[in-house]
């Protein structure tokens, strides 16, 4: 009896040979075709494997995939140059682009979609902002940049704004997006902080220590920001908002470590986004609505537009320039005259400014800007720094930038989805109707400003290191408005 038991067990071990033929044969076909590329010094059929892998993933388990996406984003490296003047990501750029067409192909054809987010006025107001800009992509002056900026755009709206939407359903998915970001971004934090200890904490030598990771100190001290306001609420609130196990010492210990990280990334524009969320902080807790705040930030820029000339003259007098001394180099931010880095700003912004005048209307094209703002640029503000050529940059700013490239509807559209955003957010720390749904849009609403703040000085929403922070941010609060705000019980 046990010996005919084990019989049958193994035959239903064993692999029948009509399904093992064909994994030989793949085995087998794949061994010599690499074997054939390698001798020929070509290596790209090692990689076929991997990608086969991802796309059974993105294909069989998207939900996962788009977690592994989250996580991957901070350790992916930027090769600037594969070939055909193309470059690419890895490991992520191939799991964006599969989910993007996998999601293309879910939504208009088999209509695998929930309608009533296209009707969220989040959405809507997304999607004016972004058939203006592909508007303005037809009129530009460099069609091909402009849509080949725009296809990046439409790739990052789709995966971690549409598709995060459907992702963050289950409420559980929206703290594992905001947390396996936040577990591999302190790897590159403690990668950056070992290299930067050996190297004495200096601000020289600040600005590529999370290379290969972040291509720049600006994008990883932004990254820092957005989630410190998430974890200064989860240690606070940590028994009402809390809910997957990750004890509150882990989280303590996690926020050190991120605002370790942002101090000595030396960003300046990174410690000025979290300082203002003081000024933010005060009118939520006094439940100030937003069109007061958005009334006096209105009165603020209308004030410094008019006493322009006084407030440059006054902020020309500062001495200070960037320094290892942290004191000093946030007061450097003032120097508008001899901290070289500020002064670029300057020019940067003044020649978006003349390019708008240019072309008020339509702009000179998504992505334009840093082939068509040479001619623009001021003597008197031009900089050590500065080329003759303007081929070192963008306009340093997520404000000026679509004004340059958009004209005044690429700016206005911009600051109407801004404004929807806050909206909703305010409405639901306001308003909503548990712990777990007011606590999270506050979390996510304050990230979103640290970088509103920081995008007054520079523009990296089409890295991929901001764009699963900035869409996914807005699909965080869509989502809860959506799926998360009807329960009364407590969460």
């Amino acid at each position: 009896m046990l010996n005919r038991l084990m019989f049958q067990a193994s035959r239903k071990l064993e692999m029948p040979k009509n399904r093992l033929l064909p994994y030989l044969l793949v085995c087998t076909s794949f061994i010599l075709l690499n074997t054939y590329a390698i001798i020929n010094g070509s290596y790209w059929v090692s990689y076929l494997p991997v990608l086969v892998a991802i796309f059974l993933m993105v294909f069989f388990e998207l939900e996962r995939a788009l977690l592994l996406l989250t996580f991957l984003i901070p350790l992916s490296i930027n090769f600037d140059d594969i070939g055909y003047g193309l470059g690419i990501s890895l490991p992520d750029e191939p799991f964006i682009i599969l989910i993007m067409f996998l999601s293309v192909f879910k939504i208009f054809i088999k209509s695998e979609y929930h309608l009533d987010v296209f009707r969220h006025p989040i959405t809507v107001a997304l999607l004016i902002n972004f058939g203006w800009m592909l508007f303005t992509a037809f009129t530009s002056d460099m069609p091909f940049v402009s849509l080949k900026f725009m296809l990046s755009r439409f790739w990052y709206i789709v995966v971690f704004y549409f598709m995060a939407v459907m992702l963050f359903i289950k409420r559980e998915n929206i703290s594992k997006y905001l947390w396996l970001y936040i577990a591999s971004l302190s790897l590159v934090i403690i990668y950056a902080l070992i290299r930067h200890g050996a190297a004495g904490f200096t601000r020289e030598t600040s600005y590529t220590l999370m290379q290969p990771f972040y291509a720049a100190h600006g994008i990883y001290a932004a990254a820092i920001a957005f989630f410190i306001p998430f974890l200064v609420i989860s240690c606070v609130f940590y028994n009402r908002f809390l809910s997957h196990g990750i004890s509150r010492i882990l989280v303590l210990l996690v926020l050190g470590l991120f605002a370790a990280g942002l101090v000595f990334s030396f960003t300046r524009a990174a410690w000025l986004s979290v300082m203002g969320l003081a000024f933010i902080l005060v009118p939520l807790m006094l439940r100030v609505r937003l069109r007061t705040l958005v009334l006096l930030v209105g009165t603020g820029l209308l004030l410094f537009v008019v006493f322009q000339n006084q407030v440059y003259y006054v902020l020309s007098k500062t001495q200070d320039v960037s320094s290892s001394d942290l004191s000093v180099h946030l007061k450097s931010v003032a120097n508008v005259k001899s901290d070289a880095s500020n002064a670029e700003r300057i020019n940067r912004w003044m020649s978006a400014i003349g390019m708008f005048k240019e072309r008020p209307i339509t702009g000179f094209g998504p992505g334009t800007y840093m082939f068509c703002y040479a001619p623009f640029q001021q003597s008197n503000y031009t900089t050590i720094i500065s080329t003759n050529f303007g081929d070192v940059g963008n306009a340093h700013s997520e404000y000026l930038g679509p004004l340059a490239e958009s004209g005044v509807m690429g700016l206005l559209t911009l600051l109407i989805l801004i404004y929807v955003v806050l909206q909703t957010a305010f409405r639901l720390f306001y308003d909503g109707r548990t712990a777990y749904v007011r606590y999270m849009a506050l979390s996510v609403m304050l990230g979103l400003i640290t970088y509103l703040i920081h995008g007054v000085m520079n523009n990296y929403i089409e890295s991929d290191k901001i764009a699963v922070l900035w869409w996914g941010g807005m699909a965080v609060i869509t989502a809860l408005d959506l799926y998360h705000n009807h329960s009364k019980n407590q969460a």
